[in-house]
């Protein structure tokens, strides 16, 4: 199994507790791909669609595809949306199904990170670009911001206890240039895990803004929008929280 696969298999059920019960929902994101969504109608597909905390808002009346690679990610969906949503157990690199199918695909939050391979990132796009129709559009976020973030040692993040349901995480932050990743070491105890405590290292890759818009345009498709934030404020390198581009898929 693919080592990234591997590790959400064991992080997915904590990564859904904490984005349902312990962080506040990022509204700001729910409305901005709400609104997105509604101004690109037709056949969508969510890469990486966790256990679908976005996807729903995805939901237009037209076809919405979940691509998602962890199982324990998609059984921790909600039964309600079953019947709404395609789900799919696949990765990006490898999308099953026909070439020029889908009128948009968005690759949302940092899921592009979570492709450590610069290469398979790489392949990625070249089969988004193939299953793409023709004028169809991809959208991605990415956080170039890492390269930039401080290190840390062992601050905790939060000591959640609620309903009989407890989970402590204290967090490490560091950089490893050489492969250029940003790593997470992540400690969790409490109720909320079988063992006594669990280790996660969370990799990330190091994706400067350069490389992503190269990366796009070479492997089929044309930019033709970027932005800094979710209020389609313009990029700027210096101060821009996230890195938002569109693209299509170039029919040259």
């Amino acid at each position: 199994m693919n080592p990234e696969v591997l590790l959400w298999e064991r992080y997915g059920p904590l990564f859904s507790l904490e984005e349902g019960e312990i962080y506040p929902p990022d509204m700001m994101e729910i409305r901005f791909y709400q609104n997105f969504r509604k101004k690109h109608p037709g056949k969508c597909m969510e890469l990486g669609a966790g256990d679908g905390r976005l996807t729903g808002y995805l939901d237009d009346g037209s076809h919405v595809i979940a691509l998602e690679p962890s199982a324990s990610m998609l059984n921790s969906w909600p039964t309600g949306m079953y019947q709404r949503i395609s789900r799919i157990r696949a990765i990006a690199q490898n999308i099953p199904l026909r070439n020029a199918s889908l009128d948009l695909i968005l690759f949302p939050y940092n899921g592009i990170h979570c492709i450590l391979d610069r290469d398979e990132r790489k392949l990625a796009f070249r089969e988004i670009a193939a299953v793409l129709k023709p004028g169809g559009e991809f959208f991605a976020e990415t956080c170039p911001a890492f390269h930039i973030r401080e290190q840390e040692t062992r601050k905790e993040r939060y000591d959640y206890n609620e309903s009989g349901t407890s989970l402590r995480l204290v967090e490490s932050v560091s950089h490893d240039r050489e492969k250029g990743l940003i790593v997470f070491d992540m400690e969790y105890s409490g109720s909320a895990v079988v063992e006594k405590n669990i280790n996660i290292r969370l990799e990330l890759a190091l994706i400067s803004a350069s490389e992503l818009l190269q990366d796009i345009r070479n492997e089929g498709m044309k930019i033709t929008g970027i932005w800094g934030d979710y209020d389609l404020s313009p990029w700027d390198a210096d101060c821009s929280p996230r890195l938002l581009v569109l693209a299509e898929r170039d029919e040259k």
